[in-house]
């Protein structure tokens, strides 16, 4: 899988691809342990506030057009699969950025150990990510033989 990092404020959202017949599954990490999903702003939240004849005039588009908004919020929803990523890339005047906002994990190489690998991603590789590191650690088969947690 990838990683991705989204600067505070910054507008996004994730949607799975049809690339599986098992669907996505998306692990959500926060870099403060105060995270709610309630303390984000979510677009579904603001426009179901907003009459549609404002977001008409707004997007210059009909009332109508605006039928199927959601009345609240919504924040995993299903829907249907996006098309191939390749038809829907935007050039950006601008350039790319120095510093990708995505981490391939899985172009990463692991380092072997004794009793399994891991790859370890922290500010080093994912260079923006400055608050929040991640491993992928795998265990052979009676490769752990001690309890042990990490309290922190």
């Amino acid at each position: 899988g990838d990683l991705w990092y989204f600067p505070p404020g910054m507008p996004h959202s994730l949607q799975a691809t049809n690339d599986t017949k098992d669907g996505s599954e998306f692990l959500l990490v926060f870099d403060s342990g105060a995270f709610s999903e309630d303390d984000t702003f979510l677009l579904t939240d603001w426009v179901a506030h907003i009459p549609k004849e404002v977001l008409a005039k707004n997007f210059k588009a009909s009332i109508s057009a605006f039928d199927h908004i959601p009345a609240e919020e919504l924040y995993i929803f299903p829907s249907a699969p996006p098309p191939p990523i390749d038809s829907d890339k935007v050039s950006d005047p601008q350039g790319t950025v120095p510093d990708p906002f995505s981490f391939a994990l899985v172009k990463t190489t692991p380092t072997p150990l004794t009793g399994g690998s891991v790859k370890i991603i922290d500010s080093n590789t994912f260079k923006v990510s400055k608050t929040i590191a991640a491993a992928e650690v795998t265990v052979d088969v009676g490769g752990m033989r001690e309890l042990h947690w990490h309290p922190t």
